[in-house]
């Protein structure tokens, strides 16, 4: 009975987790064109919850308690959206977590 709880229990828990919500700096609904390839990314296993923002080479820091994170950038200021699965973000970046990368490349070089 324990063990078929904790079964059951463990189910629940991943059932119910999602990666963060990325929106972008816009009013409409282009505000979350990320999320919705963040969303698919995540689906197919390529990153998990909180996954490592890299906006032109530079890690983006943002507070992994929070629930929607607001990217500085337009919809128009991408030109492209990558992905790197949880092991090549942890090579590449040298990072402790291993939730994989999500790689912007925009107009705005900051």
């Amino acid at each position: 009975m324990q063990k078929s709880f904790l079964i059951l229990l463990s189910l629940f828990a991943i059932g119910c987790s999602n990666p963060k919500v990325f929106v972008l700096n816009e009013k409409e609904e282009s505000r979350y064109f990320v999320q919705k390839l963040v969303n698919t990314a995540f689906e197919n296993d390529l990153i998990g919850e909180s996954p490592l923002i890299v906006v032109n080479g530079t890690s983006f820091k943002y507070n992994k308690k929070q629930d929607t994170i607001l990217l500085p950038l337009k919809k128009l200021d991408i030109i492209t959206l990558d992905f790197l699965n949880k092991n090549s973000s942890r090579i590449i970046y040298n990072e402790k977590e291993n939730d994989g990368a999500i790689i912007i490349t925009s107009k705005i070089q900051k």
